[in-house]
């Protein structure tokens, strides 16, 4: 498994902004009708949560998607710190442990399943940077605090219920 250095929390963090931008409908809108404007932004999110599934994953296909992605988030967004800004990198706090258990692994798959059969529907751009930005933002440990341990604790459990249901 691979741990997430600043550059890909600054991709992470860069689709996040990028899609805070495209979305953002100004103050008067948001004060109108604030509902059905942040419910633009659910699919990003639920994207999000995909994307940080797929990174917690070790084995399989599946792990190695996660972790070829976070290893390229990595890289070039190492590489634009160093070389384009002149800043320095390393890893950033967060967590390398793999906390899916077998059940969560299972949900993860149809999860996965789900977000490429949707792909094509909607805004596909929002979609697939909010689950760049899973991938680069969920091992980070400030956000794995909030956001990822309850996202895999949701998985697990879902996955025990599911799996002691079929059989």
């Amino acid at each position: 498994m691979i741990t997430p250095t600043l550059g890909a929390v600054l991709f992470g963090l860069a689709f996040l902004v990028w899609e805070i931008a495209v979305w953002y409908p100004g103050v008067k809108t948001l004060q109108s009708s604030p509902l059905p404007q942040l419910g633009e932004l659910l699919p990003f999110l639920l994207c999000w949560g995909i994307g940080a599934l797929t990174v917690m994953v070790v084995g399989g296909v599946v792990g190695f998607l996660g972790d070829f992605t976070l290893w390229g988030m990595n890289t070039f967004g190492d590489g634009i710190l160093i070389y384009g800004v002149g800043a320095k990198t390393g890893t950033a706090p967060g967590s390398t442990s793999a906390p899916l258990t077998e059940g969560g692994l299972f949900m993860t798959v149809l999860v996965l399943v789900a977000f490429i059969a949707r792909r094509r529907r909607g805004a596909t751009g929002s979609k697939w940077r909010g689950w760049l930005s899973g991938v680069g933002l969920g091992l980070t440990g400030s956000i794995a605090r909030y956001a990822a341990v309850p996202l895999a604790s949701a998985a697990n459990l879902s996955g025990v219920w599911f799996t002691g249901m079929l059989s």
